[in-house]
């Protein structure tokens, strides 16, 4: 099409007429919808240039049949198996005698936005969460305070009388106050950041720690336990808050794989150099996560376990943020790797 200077815009821009032919298309807007790998020859028909089966060739088609323009129209394009989230903006293509010849659509990329909405409503509900927690904490533990004691008085007494059946039950009733206590304390955990005692770790010496304890915890399990730890840089962390994100990870590993009666459990730890962090893998061959749902696992009492809270995950992700680090998580049908990273100390050459 003549004058029409398309690649000359940044986003993506293709050029429609009423007869479905696509008349033109900027490298952007082929790379969207054609897909990297396709070799398009324009002007094409519209099946030619995307696939007749996906969303985006259907609702160009209606587009175009139904002649009309839209505003800020978001649309998910799939590639690669990758979701990528673009807004579309259609105007009216007019001829050399000012006729209306087709449309032509403007094709922008917002997947970081939607990403940062996303974060900043994630966020907000934990913060929500924190505020009632601490609010009502304070009203729950104190009663569940006095009913642990006088609790354990009349488990004394019961077993001083001999009355093995019902001291049994106050076991049972002192280890659900105690499930309610830990329940309240990961609350607060969400409610604001705790203060951090930061000092410079060493990531082999820590796991290596904690590992007689996650050995301990695989045996019972049928779980095959192994490490496999490279030289890293130390980092700059809360000692005590590092190795509870670890051992809460491990948990989770464990107890996914307790599901299917054993596995592997493995954590490796390396330095991604070009990023300047440190990164421990926490590897399990459990059942491994749906895809489907790897976008929800860091909601707040989101749980895929009939005795979880769906806390777990979240308070990592906010103990981890408090450190100035992040946590990734990878799962393909078997297994899943959740993945910490964290800024590593690095000398600098001084000049």
């Amino acid at each position: 099409m003549e004058g029409l200077q398309i690649e000359a815009y940044r986003d993506g821009m293709v050029a429609l007429d009423f007869e479905y032919t696509v008349l033109a298309a900027n490298a952007a807007a082929c790379e969207l919808l054609a897909g990297e790998s396709a070799e398009v020859v324009l002007p094409c028909e519209l099946e030619s240039f995307v696939l007749p089966v996906t969303p985006e060739y259907e609702w160009l088609q209606e587009m175009v049949r139904e002649r009309k323009c839209l505003r800020n129209h978001v649309v998910r394009v799939l590639r690669s198996g990758k979701e990528r989230t673009v807004l579309a903006d259609s105007y009216f293509l007019r001829g050399r005698e000012g006729e209306t010849a087709g449309l032509v659509v403007f094709l922008k990329e917002i997947g970081n936005l939607v990403s940062l909405e996303r974060q900043v409503q994630h966020h907000e509900k934990l913060a929500t969460v924190g505020k009632i927690a601490a609010g009502v904490a304070h009203e729950i533990r104190n009663p569940l305070t006095s009913i642990k004691g006088f609790l354990q008085m009349m488990r004394h007494e019961l077993e001083r009388n001999g009355m093995g059946k019902e001291h049994s039950y106050t076991t049972v009733m002192l280890s659900e106050i105690e499930r309610i206590n830990g329940l309240v304390g990961e609350l607060l955990l969400l409610s604001k950041p705790r203060e951090l005692k930061m000092e410079a770790l060493e990531m082999e010496e820590l796991i290596t720690v904690i590992a007689p304890l996650i050995s301990s915890e695989s045996i019972l399990h049928n779980i095959e336990f192994a490490l496999d730890l490279q030289p890293v840089p130390a980092v700059y962390a809360d000692r005590e808050m590092l190795k509870q994100v670890l051992w809460n990870l491990v948990k989770n590993a464990i107890e996914a794989m307790a599901e299917t009666d054993g596995g592997k459990l493995k954590i490796e730890s390396s330095y991604q150099e070009r990023e300047g962090l440190v990164r421990v893998d926490i590897r399990d061959t459990g059942p491994g996560i749906p895809h489907y749902m790897l976008d929800r696992i860091f909601d707040t009492f989101f749980t895929t376990k009939e005795t979880g809270t769906g806390l777990g995950l979240p308070i990592c992700q906010r103990l981890v943020n408090d450190l100035g680090g992040k946590i990734q998580v990878t799962s393909k049908g078997f297994g899943t790797t959740v993945s910490v990273l964290l800024p590593g100390l690095v000398e600098r050459n001084q000049p």
